[in-house]
């Protein structure tokens, strides 16, 4: 069985690297990676990776085109033999805990499986972006906000973007008609059922510094343009309007634990509970790992 990931990236340093490795080591037999215009040595780190005959990258200087491009690179997938396509965002860290993914991918009957995400939150400390950050996010909601409930408690300040639940992705046989809707959160030109699975999930890192926050309130007009609420983009054009305001600061605070393990929802501590799989999943794939003393020190709070 042939596994290809599709990926677009924009100004992913920090993290881009430790996405591919981590996918290689699951068993990808090949990511086609686009990058959007990055500014940020994204492309640096391509051409690494790029040594490598599994990982193959472009460049695109146009708009942010998500839907369309994934679409492109699945299509090419198959013509290159591919059997099983996943979308693989750079914060999306694909996780089977019973099996490997290309085992559940050969014993499963759907024609697409839909993966739900489990998101983790950073530590209210961590300012800027380094390839150390997930190592901190070992913290997530014991239940996720149902989406529906979400436009008017995130509009009143009573809950936080990171305690949304956010829609399943899809996972999909490979086929020549393939059509993914921009985030592949649902798709056309598959035949067969589209099944549920809890065997496979998504460890997601959306929000990974306050200068990572600070970029996707800057670049909202480009990758997303305007839209209709929780529409694409929803949340960057949200955060840039509270940039504007002045209160980004508070935005972080509602999406990032203190030492107590606590956001700070606007004034309303919520709890989280403490859950390491993303660290223990992604530290093998760091170049540097933190320095000793700081880390046990890191570890000590807990």
């Amino acid at each position: 069985m042939r596994l290809y990931g599709v990926s677009m990236v924009r100004n992913e340093a920090d993290i881009v690297r430790v996405s591919v490795l981590y996918h290689l080591s699951l068993g990808f037999d090949r990511l086609l990676i686009l990058d959007n215009a990055s500014t940020d040595g994204t492309r640096r780190e391509l051409r690494r990776l790029g040594r490598d005959p599994r990982v193959r990258w472009m460049r695109d200087r146009g708009p942010f085109r998500q839907g369309e491009v994934f679409t492109e690179l699945a299509r090419q997938a198959f013509s290159e033999g591919a059997d099983w396509v996943a979308p693989v965002d750079a914060d999306d860290f694909w996780y089977s805990r019973r099996s490997s993914l290309k085992k559940v991918l050969a014993e499963s009957g759907a024609a697409a499986l839909r993966v739900r995400h489990v998101d983790f939150i950073q530590r209210r400390e961590q300012r800027e972006s380094s390839p150390d950050e997930m190592l901190y996010m070992i913290r997530r909601v014991s239940e996720p906000v149902d989406r529906a409930l979400a436009p008017e408690l995130l509009a009143a300040g009573k809950v936080s973007y990171i305690e949304m639940a956010r829609l399943q992705k899809l996972i999909s046989r490979a086929s020549e008609t393939v059509k993914m809707v921009k985030g592949a959160h649902s798709l056309d030109g598959v035949e067969g059922p589209v099944r549920e699975t809890d065997k496979l999930i998504l460890l997601h890192a959306p929000l990974r510094s306050m200068a990572h926050l600070e970029s996707r309130a800057a670049s909202a007009d480009r990758r997303f343009g305007t839209g209709a609420s929780l529409g694409p983009g929803w949340h960057a054009r949200r955060w840039q309007r509270l940039m504007e305001e002045g209160v980004l600061e508070r935005e972080w605070a509602a999406n990032s634990y203190a030492d107590d393990g606590c956001l700070d929802v606007y004034g309303d501590p919520h709890e989280t509970i403490f859950d390491p799989t993303l660290r223990n999943a992604v530290a093998p794939f760091l170049e540097r790992p933190p320095t000793r003393p700081s880390w046990k020190k890191f570890l000590g709070r807990r």
